[in-house]
Formats: structure tokens, C-alpha cells, sequence
């Protein structure tokens, strides 16, 4: 999901070059769009760095030395001249154009970033209006924290830490997943093993034997949020630890409970 940090996104980022918080380096999604936005943008500016040192270059053969000719010659025409100015002239019109294909394609890299920005939010909110994830959230497990981690956990279900046991292909539905449980968070007590489901396509995908952390919402089996490994696992664990106690305290909007 395309997002902001400290007001600056994936384009402006690559632009100027500024350092990128500790949130935006732990969304994948961002630092996707980051690496491709710095891609192009250090396109453009080698471009037109190379359409510069050609308009400064003299021309071959400007400032040779002249010398004496032996004999009398009969005068020529100044076609050198003609056809440097002819060569001034194309090349700046190839500078212009360049010019103009950078302001196209950073007009072309601020309109898909916005687009994409416009999509997250239409998806974020058809998800919040039905309580549950959307399709863009089912697809895409893991990310920065939540705006409002105390009411995202008051709408979850379950919230469980584990290993995942087995994967089972629902054909070209997705898929369902195993997990051994190590930790749990919400509710306090419950099976040994706990099931939810992941669409077709979700990433990351899990696989047997790897460390889990999970989040599935009230009224639904599909997982709205899962880290994969270690690290992401615990980035994730210390939003939860500091708001599960105030999610206990916070109503859910889908079903009024507190």
C-alpha cells in the first residue's frame, strides 16, 4: 500500500534524497516504490547530465591552430561554420526534448504514485465500512502499524503468534493455513493449533515450519494482517503488547461490543 512518511512519499523521497524513517523502511510496498522512483529519477538526471557536457564540448576542430597555406588558395565557403551551427541547433533541440521527456516522466511517476495512493484509500475504506479486510489487505499481510492499534485489535478475533504446521491449497482459491500456537494475545485461551485463510496471490506466503504472527477479524476466517520470520514477527508484537490493553476498553464499530 502506498503511503506517506513525515508528509514526503515514495517520489518526493527519491527526489530529494532525504533519509527515510524507520516506518517507511519497514513497508515493503514503499520501499518498492522508493527503489523505482530513484531508478528514474537518477535516468532522467544522467540524460541530461550527458545532453550538457555535449552542448559545453567545443567542437572538434574549433580552436586547432592555423597555419600559413603555401600557396594562394581560392576562398572557401565557411560550411565548418554552417555546419556547427546546424549541430548547436540539433543538439539543443535534443536537449529540449529530453527535457521534456523528464517533466513527462516525473508528471508520469507522481500520477501512478497518486493513483496508487487513491486506490489504498478506496479500498481501506470499503474494508473499514464491512469491519473486516479488504481485497487489497487480504493480498498484502504485513506493513507499518496501524493508525489506531487499539481499535484495530478491539475488531480482531484472533490474535495469535505460532508455527506454521501445514499449508493446504484450497485450488486456485487460496490458501489454508496451520499454525501451531506459541503465543496468544487474543483470546487468552484456546486450541493448540489454529487455521485461517490467505488469498490467492498473498504475500508473503507462509510455509511449513516458519514462525508466524497472525491477525483475523470478527466475522471472517481470512487473515487481515501476518508477519513472516523473526524480525517481522516482532516489529508487529510490539504494537500489539502496547495496545492490547486499551483494545479491551475500545467498542468495535462492526458489532458495538466493548
Amino acid at each position: 500500500m502506498a503511503a506517506e512518511y513525515d508528509g514526503a512519499d515514495a517520489l518526493m523521497a527519491a527526489i530529494t534524497g532525504e533519509p527515510l524513517p524507520e516506518a517507511a523502511r519497514a513497508d515493503a510496498e514503499f520501499m518498492a516504490g522508493h527503489r523505482a522512483a530513484v531508478a528514474d529519477v537518477a535516468l532522467l538526471r544522467e540524460q541530461l547530465s550527458a545532453i550538457g557536457d555535449m552542448l559545453a564540448a567545443p567542437l572538434a576542430g574549433a580552436h586547432s591552430p592555423v597555419t600559413a597555406p603555401s600557396r594562394p588558395r581560392a576562398p572557401r565557403p565557411a560550411r565548418p561554420v554552417r555546419r556547427g551551427r546546424a549541430l548547436r541547433i540539433a543538439l539543443g533541440s535534443l536537449a529540449a526534448v529530453v527535457a521534456l521527456s523528464a517533466v513527462a516522466g516525473l508528471a508520469r511517476l507522481v500520477t501512478e504514485n497518486s493513483g496508487s495512493d487513491a486506490q489504498a484509500a478506496k479500498s481501506a475504506g470499503a474494508a473499514d465500512a464491512k469491519g473486516g479486510p479488504g481485497e487489497a489487505d487480504r493480498r498484502s499481510g504485513d506493513g507499518p502499524p496501524p493508525s489506531d492499534p487499539e481499535l484495530t485489535l478491539a475488531c480482531d478475533r484472533l490474535v495469535v503468534e505460532g508455527t506454521v504446521a501445514r499449508v493446504e491449497p484450497k485450488g486456485g482459491q487460496g490458501s489454508r493455513i496451520v499454525l501451531t500456537v506459541t503465543r496468544r494475545y487474543k483470546p487468552d485461551r484456546g486450541p493448540a493449533q489454529v487455521a485461517f485463510l490467505l488469498a490467492e496471490g498473498a504475500h508473503p506466503g507462509p510455509r511449513r515450519g516458519q514462525h508466524v504472527l497472525v491477525e483475523v477479524a470478527r466475522g471472517t476466517d481470512d487473515a487481515s494482517r501476518w508477519a513472516v520470520g523473526e524480525d517481522r514477527v516482532a516489529a508487529n508484537r510490539a504494537w500489539i503488547v502496547k495496545a492490547l490493553s486499551g483494545s479491551r476498553h475500545t467498542a468495535c464499530p462492526s458489532d458495538g461490543s466493548t
